[in-house]
């Protein structure tokens, strides 16, 4: 076993001093940090990729043994990866989140889903973060098809601590993951949290005026932005970071609905199929009588040449236009319950 010693802080003993010695770091280095310590424990990890790694990489330097890159050929990596979980292996397959869910989309659902196989499908470019290299990079509906596929867990983690921490999670799990990272450099949120546990969202912020759901590294930011904006006008928003997609925390989604008067959804992903369809779902079928606003991605595939940022302001992804539809959507109180009673 490859093994060797870090400068500061472990990042798996305290991740969150690591992060505040490794400022600006991708979620997608931070992933492949944690997974090569972690393979520092674990024999069984391989790490496959679709031609990302270039010089320096963290993984590929402390596990060569166990590092392959295959290339630009993500179908062909993941019927290996399979082959190689039947094997007794646990595989991390890394490539980019269009190519890893649609160009490999059979064999995610034949190889890993239908199979069980013990694959971690980890995707960078989740959204629009892909920004300049325009739809082909984009991926806005790669978690409408996988939360669709029975026994794959899907998860988007908000930041760097927490990547750290769904790495180590999904480690552990048995069956296919899909672990869905930008390219954003959101090293660690400055906020309180519970501790991480798949299947159970987060509460970051109480409040009883509106339920702001939200997800991965763009959702969680803009959710805590906005809450801040709202709290100036009087408005007290309850933030639930919601980084497992499947399995569904209904029960934090029932608490939130029964807490507040407005669901609001943010992600970096289509308004169709991803956390607001599942959350327009779960209200449905449990009959809640709540409205939903969801934040995303709008139906249109984006060619406009411009940053990351242009593009989710496009697409109302920023937090000063989010608190104005959040606040024209309010349940107004009736006027009737508020104006005097009137003398016969």
């Amino acid at each position: 076993m490859t093994s060797s010693t870090s400068s500061g802080a472990d990042l798996l003993t305290a991740p969150s001093d690591w992060l505040a010695e490794q400022p600006g770091l991708s979620n997608r280095l931070v992933f492949r940090h944690a997974l090569a310590r972690l393979a520092d424990q674990d024999e069984r990890v391989v790490l496959l990729e679709a031609d990302l790694a270039g010089g320096g990489d963290p993984y590929a330097a402390r596990h060569p043994e166990r590092f392959l890159n295959l290339g630009i050929c993500e179908a062909a990596m993941l019927d290996i990866a399979s082959g190689m979980a039947a094997t007794g292996h646990v595989v991390f397959a890394h490539t980019f989140a269009p190519f890893g869910a649609m160009r490999a989309c059979e064999q995610v659902r034949l190889g890993l889903a239908y199979a069980r196989a013990n694959v971690k499908l980890v995707c960078d470019y989740g959204g629009l973060s892909g920004a300049f290299f325009g739809p082909t990079h984009h991926a806005i509906e790669d978690l409408a098809i996988l939360r669709s596929m029975p026994n794959m867990t899907v998860v988007s983690p908000a930041d760097g601590l927490e990547t750290i921490q769904a790495t180590r999670a999904v480690l552990e799990l048995e069956g296919p993951v899909y672990l869905r990272l930008g390219r954003n450099r959101v090293t660690r949120l400055d906020v309180a949290r519970p501790a991480f546990a798949l299947g159970r969202a987060m509460c970051l912020r109480e409040g009883g005026d509106v339920g702001i759901i939200a997800h991965g590294e763009v959702g969680v930011s803009v959710a805590l932005d906005v809450a801040a904006r709202l709290e100036t006008q009087g408005v007290c928003a309850r933030v639930v970071n919601l980084h497992t997609l499947k399995p569904f925390d209904e029960e934090a989604l029932l608490e939130t609905a029964e807490r507040t008067r407005l669901l609001v959804t943010v992600e970096e992903h289509s308004i169709l199929g991803g956390l607001g369809g599942a959350v327009c779902e779960s209200v449905a079928s449990h009959g809640l009588g709540r409205r939903v606003v969801r934040a995303g991605i709008q139906d249109r595939y984006d060619s406009t040449a411009g940053t990351h940022e242009s593009l989710l302001r496009r697409h109302g992804l920023e937090a000063g236009a989010l608190v104005e539809t959040i606040l024209g959507a309010l349940p107004r109180p009736r006027l009737a319950a508020l104006a005097p009673a009137r003398r016969g």
